[in-house]
């Protein structure tokens, strides 16, 4: 994966996090089960865009290659902003441009997880490649699913679908 690569994976994060409510399907996966975001929207995008599947093995390694960026800063940064949100009544003459920028530091600094998230795919063994983007893409979120050992529930199973449908559907409107 290029730099214009991980610039599509992240065109793709901004167009599915706005589409519809997928937003807060991601927020509540991340809330309730501690998944990353990133890793979720990563295992769609490789599924789908680059036909590949990956395996829990490969999952391990991505989470690893981020989890000092993720814990030390975007972790961090996402805590401030949140705090600052609600202090908001405290200072509202001052805190729409503090929280636009905390935001603005949050959002790049997602953007360089990305990135290392692309850099470290290009290091990935073991890689194998399909035609049916839709199943590649539910293979990734199974595996990754199965790295933090999530429920193998029917809750579970719908929001997979609906994560993958979603991506089918900012797909089709991409141009």
């Amino acid at each position: 994966m290029t730099n214009s690569t991980s610039l599509k994976f992240w065109q793709f994060s901004l167009a599915y996090y706005q589409h519809s409510n997928s937003a807060e399907t991601l927020l509540r996966l991340q809330n309730k089960y501690a998944l990353d975001i990133n890793l979720i929207l990563f295992a769609l995008w490789v599924g789908w865009i680059e036909s590949t599947a990956l395996l829990r093995d490969h999952f391990q390694i991505l989470d690893s290659s981020i989890t000092n960026w993720r814990n030390n800063i975007i972790q961090p940064l996402r805590k401030l902003r949140q705090t600052a949100k609600a202090q908001t009544a405290l200072f509202s003459n001052f805190s729409d441009n503090f929280l636009n920028m905390t935001s603005d530091i949050e959002l790049e600094a997602e953007r360089i997880c990305q990135a290392l998230l692309c850099q470290e795919y290009l290091n990935l063994k073991n890689l194998s490649k399909g035609s049916n983007k839709k199943s590649l893409a539910t293979t990734n979120l199974d595996s990754y699913f199965s790295l933090l050992a999530l429920p193998n529930s029917q809750n579970i199973g719908k929001t997979l679908a609906k994560l993958v449908n979603l991506t089918e559907e900012v797909l089709s409107l991409s141009p």
